[in-house]
């Protein structure tokens, strides 16, 4: 199994220094803060713990030292907030959904970046085809059947059970990012309209 807990470093305090004991956080404790556990979760977990097996080589995972891209979905920002500490807020998660279900993740004191992704095919494109037509389906305010929802929970739970129990390399795509620059937001800049203003005509 797959599922083994990161042994993770924090601080003490709001204003502390590095606690003594490092700590542990599992699937388990993920799915109790999500609320449930889920494919999304579990492809989240095992795609985030290879990467810190790059990062952290030496099996401790600083949270202090890392920021994070992920895609705008529940699963995807709660696992890659707990697992790895970053948040929007201290500017250290950035919400992209161009990485898809995948991650970036950067080790801030050395700039070292991974970009980490399912392989191709991994995915059931069954299962894609009908989560597409549910979600479709609750866009236009239409029902669902307790069937349709109960076939795509079988079908989670089997993507889950792939994922836990198949070697990571043969699931996932892990790349470096040679001098990644992490952009917190964009929607923040300088006025381009006011740069030349004071130029002569």
């Amino acid at each position: 199994m797959y599922n083994q807990a990161i042994r993770v470093r924090d601080t003490d305090s709001a204003l502390g220094r590095y606690s003594l004991k490092t700590k542990e956080i599992g699937l388990k404790d993920l799915a109790r803060m999500h609320g449930h556990l889920c494919d999304g979760l579990v492809i989240a977990f095992v795609e985030i713990k290879a990467v810190f097996e790059r990062l952290f080589p030496e099996g401790v995972v600083d949270r202090t030292d890392l920021r994070a891209v992920s895609k705008n979905g529940p699963c995807w920002v709660d696992a890659v907030s707990w697992m790895t500490g970053a948040r929007i807020n201290f500017q250290t998660l950035r919400i992209d959904n161009s990485v898809g279900d995948g991650f970036i993740i950067q080790k801030i004191s050395t700039g070292e970046t991974y970009q980490v992704s399912l392989k191709p095919g991994v995915f059931p494109a069954k299962q894609a085809d009908l989560e597409a037509r549910i979600r479709a389906a609750r866009a236009e305010g239409k029902p669902v059947t307790a069937t349709e929802i109960a076939e795509l929970e079988r079908q989670a739970d089997r993507l889950s059970q792939k994922m836990l129990t198949t070697p990571p390399s043969i699931l996932l795509d892990v790349r470096p990012l040679p001098n990644y620059r992490f952009v917190p937001m964009d929607l923040l800049g300088t006025r381009g309209d006011i740069v030349n203003k004071n130029m002569p005509r």
